[in-house]
């Protein structure tokens, strides 16, 4: 991939595009252009190829196209994916190659290059970052803000998806009225329908006064739905309802309420996959994804590490009014930054460049005050946590008391990826590291599990269950 620049506010990139056409099956002669670095295949409609063959999963594969070429993954698909007659998991494919997934083959027709604005900004709203990656997104950002279309933001935990609903708001016509957030994965079950429509006084046990939903309380402005992916699949339909007629009736009450609203969601699981197994609404899915955008990894926007932590220091100078000196960091301290992998994306940089702010010796921050950590075998997590475990003086709870001087998602963040490394630590010691049986025994499907462990920096683990 190259990137060509032809002015300050008309820069582009070229991305490879490629044709994908059936060639065998029952839908002989589909065929659809690739201009996207991902691209889903399977029976439901979500997926940008849809196939009418039985014998394919809802979603079944997906495409990944790189600057390397062209890579093809298997989905957890029930009757697998096939290259030159080999099933794979994950495998590089040519024009050349046979590739079948259930009854039907494809092949890819050919390949060029396309031009893919890039934004001339290094940032849009409190979002930074001077990479091609996220120059590409942020030119999405621009064209999409003034409108009144929904969006969903997709991207790994930590990636900044609340900062890109804001940013939205703030550019939109909407950015006098007010921001709504309602984060659907911390949402105790039984308040979530209330959460959303609002409630009478009385309508059930807890409701005390009478209470306004978030589309209420967002009414002439923007509503954030933050990891709409956790919303319960028998509360969907009432959500969708509401998002089609653009009212709420209160539960316990018959007036029907009119809402002006604009929907931004965002979540960090594969939506497409979940319509595919059932779990999240194919119909709700695209109502909400009228445009959808996804926010890179940190590992794939390298050069933005460094120009981030320099604005991390430089909001720890204005946190403390000054009172401190600007630390800075050593040309070590930058390459073990570069070296990281930050499966916690840029929330997880911003802690550690906190943290080493406050620890460097005369003003330089060294490798050691990051404490980046060493690889460390999964299952030498469990161990480690049980270890722990036995030190930890009695009703002390095991709290970093610098997790309470955290924001409060920030936080809860911490302590939700502490308990998935202990609980995929000990579950990858008892299986030996088999990540089929992991899988079955955590009661969810082997791609997800992958998925987890490499935003956890825990994927290299024997993947050999078929």
């Amino acid at each position: 991939m190259t990137t060509t620049f032809f002015a300050a506010q008309h820069t582009h990139k070229q991305l490879r595009r490629v044709m994908l056409r059936v060639k065998d099956g029952p839908d002989r002669g589909a065929q659809i252009t690739v201009a996207r670095s991902r691209v889903t295949i399977g029976r439901s409609a979500v997926n940008d190829l849809v196939l009418t063959d039985t014998s394919v999963s809802g979603t079944h594969a997906e495409l990944v196209i790189g600057e390397s070429g062209v890579q093809i993954h298997d989905l957890d698909s029930t009757n697998g994916t096939f290259v030159n007659g080999v099933r794979v998991r994950s495998a590089w494919i040519e024009s050349s190659h046979a590739v079948k997934v259930g009854k039907t083959e494809f092949e890819l027709l050919s390949a060029d290059e396309v031009q893919v604005p890039i934004s001339g900004e290094d940032h849009f709203g409190a979002m930074y970052g001077k990479s091609s990656a996220m120059r590409e997104v942020f030119a999405t950002l621009e064209r999409v803000a003034p409108t009144e279309m929904s969006v969903l933001i997709g991207g790994e935990t930590g990636t900044g998806k609340e900062l890109v609903a804001r940013a939205l708001h703030d550019e939109s016509n909407r950015a006098q009225g007010p921001f709504v957030v309602l984060d659907c994965g911390s949402m105790p079950r039984e308040l979530a329908e209330a959460s959303i429509l609002g409630h009478k006084k009385g309508s059930f046990t807890g409701a005390v006064t009478d209470r306004a939903g978030c589309f209420e309380e967002a009414n002439g402005g923007t509503l954030f739905l933050d990891e709409i992916g956790e919303l319960p699949l028998d509360l969907q339909p009432k959500l969708l309802r509401v998002l089609d007629r653009r009212e709420v009736q209160r539960i316990g009450e018959s007036q029907v309420r009119k809402v002006d609203v604009r929907v931004v969601a965002a979540t960090h699981r594969d939506l497409r996959m979940m319509v595919g197994q059932g779990l999240f609404r194919e119909d709700l899915y695209f109502r909400l994804s009228v445009m959808a955008v996804d926010l890179p990894p940190l590992r794939e926007r390298g050069e933005d590490i460094v120009m981030l932590a320099d604005r991390f220091l430089e909001d720890f100078v204005r946190l403390h009014q000054g009172a401190l000196p600007r630390p800075r960091l050593s040309d070590q301290a930058r390459d073990a930054l570069l070296a990281e992998t930050f499966p916690g994306n840029v929330r997880q940089l911003k802690n550690v460049i906190q943290r080493a702010a406050h620890l460097c010796r005369a003003g330089i921050i060294e490798p050691s005050d990051l404490h980046l950590g060493r690889r460390e075998d999964p299952r030498a997590v469990a161990a480690q946590a049980a270890a722990s475990e036995q030190q930890r003086p009695a009703g002390g709870g095991g709290f970093d008391d610098a997790m309470f001087s955290a924001p409060f998602k920030d936080a809860k963040q911490q302590m939700v990826d502490g308990f998935e490394r202990e609980y995929f630590g000990r579950l990858l010691e008892r299986t030996d590291g088999n990540l089929s049986r992991a899988a079955a025994e955590a009661g969810i499907t082997r791609y997800y599990l992958r998925e987890l462990l490499k935003r956890l920096g825990m994927h290299k683990v024997r993947d050999d269950g078929d």
